[in-house]
Formats: C-alpha cells, sequence, structure tokens
C-alpha cells in the first residue's frame, strides 16, 4: 500500500511574501495545507485536450474563456466539505494546466484583470458643519483610493432615490437606507448599496478601463433633498425632528476630502450621479467645480434630466413633484438667481436650468426612461403592464427617434393594445420634449454633449452593459471617453 501524499505548505517553495509563496505552489502544481497534493490520473488527459484546444486558436483568449467555465463550475452551489474541496481541486488542476500550456506554447497565462481595494465607509459625527442625515443621524461617504496613475484622479458618484416633499413623507424616509446611515456598513456588497459598485463604478479594469484605478467617493444619499437642502432642523412636532441639509452634507463631505484625503492634490475631478443623484449633478455641477478649484471638474448626468411635460391626463405630475421638493428642501440652484420665488421650481427641470451651467456636462438619458415614466404620469403604477407598454413602443416603429421628431406618432399602426392612446400620446409628447430639449442645450451650450439612446432603462452608468454599442454603433463609454477628452464633433446622439 503506497503512503500517503505529503501535505505541503507553500512555504516549503520560498517567496518573499506569502502571495508569491502561495503562487509559486500553485505553479508546481500543489494547494496550500492541509489539501494534498494534486497530481490526480487523469491530468495528463484533461493537458492533451487543453493543449488540442489551443493550437488553433490564440491560447490566451481559450485559456481565459476555459478558465471561466471552470470559475463557474467552482462558484456554483455550497455543498459539504468535500464538495467544496472537489471544486478548489478542480480550480487547481486548471491552473496547473495552464501553466504547461503556456510554456508549450510560448505564450504566458492571460492576465487577471487588475483590480483596485474595496471600498470602506467613512462616517462624519464630528463635522464642523453639523450636517446631518434626515434622522440625525452622522452623513458619510464610502472611498476607495486610487491606484497607479490613478492616484491624481478623483470620480465622485451621487446615488439616487428619489425626493421627499412633505413632513410626513421625510419622516417615513427617515426610517429608512434613504434617510439614515445607520443601515450602512462596511460591506461594499450588502444591498443596502444600491447600485453596487459595477459598471463605471467598477474597480475591475476589464469592465471599467477609463476609471477603475481612479480615487472613488460615493456619498450616502440620506437627506431627501438630493444634496441641495438648506432648510436645516425643522421640529415636525411630537418628539420628531428632522434634518434638511443636504448641501451641508456635501460641503462636509468635500472638507472631508480635502483634509484627510488628499484631493487637493487632484490633478482632474468628476462628478457623475444616477436618477435623483443624476438630477443633482446638473444642479450642482457648478456649485461643486467651485468649491474645488485647484483641478478641473467634468460632470456626468445620468437618466435625470426629468421633463416639464403632460401627464396622460393633459395634467403636470411633475410640477408637483418640483414644487413640493423646492418648498421643503429650499435648494439654492444657480438658476434661481433672478427669478421670483414662486418661479422656483422651474430650475428643478434641467430643461430649463441647464443653459446656466459653464462646466462641461454630458448627459445620458434614454428616451422612454421607466421610472420617469412612472413619475411623470405617461405611465401608470404597474410595472408589468408599463414594461408591455414600453416594450410595444419600441417594437412598433423601426425609426421612433424620427417618429418623435417629427410628432407622427398618430400615424403609426399599433400591433397590440397594451398602450391607451392616452398613454402613448403622453410618452411621445415627453420623448419629443426631451429631444428638443437636448438639442437644443448642445446646440447652444459648447461644452454640453448629450447622449439619447432609444431605451426604457433607468440608470445607465453602472450598468454592465455601458461599454456595449447602443447608438449608432457606439457604446456609453465610448461617447463618454470622447467628450471627456474634449473631442465634441457629435455632441448630441440619438437613435
Amino acid at each position: 500500500m503506497a503512503p500517503p501524499p505529503r501535505r505541503h505548505n507553500a512555504a516549503d517553495y520560498g517567496g518573499a511574501t506569502p502571495a508569491a509563496r502561495q503562487a509559486k505552489a500553485i505553479r508546481l502544481g500543489y494547494q496550500m495545507a492541509p489539501s494534498r497534493w494534486l497530481f490526480p490520473p487523469y491530468l495528463p488527459l484533461l493537458s492533451l485536450l487543453s493543449l488540442l484546444s489551443v493550437l488553433p486558436w490564440n491560447f490566451s483568449t481559450t485559456a481565459a474563456h476555459t478558465l471561466t467555465v471552470f470559475e463557474a463550475i467552482q462558484k456554483g452551489g455550497g455543498g459539504t466539505g468535500a464538495h467544496r474541496r472537489a471544486k478548489a481541486r478542480t480550480r487547481s488542476i486548471w491552473l496547473f494546466t495552464q501553466y504547461l500550456l503556456s510554456l508549450l506554447a510560448g505564450n504566458p497565462p492571460p492576465p487577471t484583470p487588475a483590480q483596485t481595494e474595496r471600498p470602506r465607509l467613512i462616517l462624519l459625527p464630528d463635522n464642523a458643519l453639523g450636517a446631518k442625515c434626515l434622522d440625525g443621524s452622522p452623513p458619510g461617504y464610502y472611498f476607495r483610493p486610487g491606484t497607479g496613475a490613478g492616484k491624481s484622479m478623483w470620480h465622485i458618484y451621487l446615488p439616487g432615490g428619489a425626493w421627499c416633499g412633505s413632513a410626513a413623507d421625510c419622516v417615513a424616509r427617515s426610517k429608512t437606507l434613504l434617510g439614515s446611515s445607520t443601515f450602512f456598513t462596511n460591506d461594499p456588497t450588502s444591498e443596502v448599496i444600491h447600485p453596487g459598485f459595477t459598471g463605471m463604478l467598477s474597480s475591475n479594469s476589464t469592465d471599467n478601463p477609463p476609471f477603475y484605478s481612479w480615487n472613488l467617493v460615493r456619498p450616502i444619499y440620506c437627506d431627501g433633498g438630493g444634496f441641495a437642502g438648506t432648510t436645516g432642523r425643522v421640529d415636525v412636532g411630537n418628539g420628531t425632528v428632522l434634518h434638511l441639509s443636504g448641501w451641508k452634507i456635501m460641503r462636509a463631505i468635500m472638507a472631508d476630502l480635502k483634509a484627510n484625503r488628499g484631493i487637493k492634490s487632484a490633478a482632474q475631478i468628476l462628478l457623475s450621479g444616477s436618477s435623483a443623484g443624476g438630477h443633482a449633478v446638473i444642479s450642482l455641477c457648478d456649485r461643486i467645480a467651485g468649491a474645488l478649484p485647484w483641478a478641473p471638474t467634468k460632470c456626468i448626468a445620468d437618466s435625470g434630466f426629468f421633463i416639464d411635460s403632460k401627464d396622460r391626463w393633459g395634467g403636470f405630475r411633475w410640477r408637483g413633484v418640483a414644487k413640493s421638493m423646492v418648498d421643503m428642501h429650499r435648494p439654492k440652484w444657480t438658476c434661481m438667481d433672478g427669478l421670483p420665488q414662486s418661479d422656483h421650481w422651474k430650475c428643478f427641470f434641467p430643461q430649463y436650468a441647464v443653459s446656466n451651467i459653464t462646466s462641461p456636462l454630458f448627459i445620458s438619458q434614454t428616451v422612454f426612461d421607466f421610472v420617469a415614466s412612472h413619475i411623470g404620469g405617461a405611465l401608470p403604477w404597474n410595472n408589468t403592464y408599463a414594461l408591455d407598454c414600453l416594450r410595444e413602443v419600441l417594437r412598433t416603429s423601426k425609426n421612433v427617434t424620427g417618429v418623435i421628431i417629427k410628432k407622427e406618432w398618430s400615424k403609426i399602426t399599433w400591433k397590440t393594445d397594451f398602450c391607451t392612446p392616452m398613454e402613448r400620446s403622453a410618452l411621445f409628447t415627453t420623448a419629443s420634449i426631451l429631444l428638443e430639449a437636448l438639442e437644443k442645450t448642445t446646440r447652444s451650450v459648447k461644452s454640453i454633449a448629450a447622449f439619447a439612446p432609444t431605451s426604457l432603462f433607468h440608470g445607465t452608468v453602472f450598468m454592465k452593459s455601458w461599454m456595449r454599442p447602443w447608438v449608432q454603433g457606439v457604446s456609453l463609454e465610448t461617447a463618454i471617453m470622447r467628450w471627456f477628452a474634449d473631442d465634441l464633433s457629435d455632441r448630441f446622439m440619438h437613435m
């Protein structure tokens, strides 16, 4: 009877660091103790099959795809300890085979996408400004330091989450993750963080080539006023106090970035946001750029270009949202200068306010934004019905944008009846006003570019599909990088 295989530690193979020793052990076909030496009888067959798959194609590409399959197998299910060990052995076998094949093919193993460290939560309980979330808890932000060439580059992302426009709404909100920092932890994968750190926020060089190595700042959105409120402390009765201090929160975060995170050495600052955060970018772009004057600041507003248009009953539902938000939080937007207080609500809508912006701004806004269609009253709050209606709109006309611009939607022959005539009219009217506003804005303000795919998505920069072709064969990522490089030859892209 043969003696059992000897167990090996990574230290048996030298190396200056634990990571280096582990890597060397894996290259030699071993796994960290207490696992066993990994040379099963079928390894030569696996090596031969892998080598045959390599010969007609580029090795690194084939290896990368095969490794993805093995990773999927490894991640599938929990299973018993024996199952997990078997999956670990499968991965180790593949890693060893990959090493052998790289030698045979004369190619290095495929590189692992570069990643930076995980974001960590920073709370500001003792900030000098007295900034607080709605419930009085301390404001804060997630921070991921930059690496390499990204150490002097800064990306500040403002998340969304609508607004509260009355005392009752704000009290209810203060008991949720949209009004309190008590729900947030140092686990960046927590479900309370939406969207996750994906797309343009990813630290993976494959998913986010332009910005993965940048310093990332992601404030907690807990004020209900789009980071712009100035009302302050409000006693709403029954011993309940609200703190409507969104702009104080923004200032406190910027002060901490200056004092403790090194933003004063920034060579470039990018301010982005989605939904209510995208709306805040449009409203606050110049003010934040003015508060960080030592570096050029550019702004990206995603799904925040909300339109003042009629709902399906002929009213203006969005105006109610705008007026209640402005009355409750008293934002100080540049657009309000020179306007009577009774017209301050107009500055909520980018179509009226965007011409005042002087900083470079990129607008990403889908033509049939699902959430905007709901809130604006173009569609009812019935997700299944509304999605069917929007899909019908997108399916029916091959050139939806052309129909919108020419205002010829009454000539369309509908194949189904998912949408009522009133809903169709409201959707197309809103889309028409949106495209006209974007066209006018990009034509009159040279520092602004817009990207408007005929889609129903709400929130696009954190989607993995931001790198796929959307408009005229151009991806959102490509359009952003052209604008970022000051290529304004095609400032309004739509389809």
